[in-house]
């Protein structure tokens, strides 16, 4: 797996709207890929969805990305901006098993 060559540092207060000074969004999810092939797993989007990602990548893309990499990536900065929200409602949520 390829290291990134851009990383961008991003803080999110909740119910207010979030700066990017200086990145765009082609940066942000449509220069570097991280995948090489497609992965094993199939998901499933709606339909609405589908169309804006694939419109996302053929325009601001350029057609130089695939799907499954863009969603990768958006995927992959979802879980970097929200982990500490993620962990904790995990812990909150899970039972000891005795």
């Amino acid at each position: 797996m390829k290291k990134p060559k851009n990383q961008v540092e991003v803080t999110v207060k909740l119910h207010q709207q979030v700066a990017y000074d200086n990145v765009n969004y082609e940066s942000l999810f449509l220069s570097d890929t991280f995948m090489d092939k497609r992965g094993h797993k199939s998901i499933y989007v709606s339909s609405e969805h589908h169309t804006r990602l694939s419109r996302i990548a053929n325009v601001i893309g350029e057609d130089k990305i695939p799907l499954y990499a863009l969603l990768d990536n958006i995927l992959r900065h979802h879980f970097t901006v929200f982990e500490d929200m993620l962990i904790k409602e995990f812990i909150n949520k899970s039972k000891p098993l005795f």
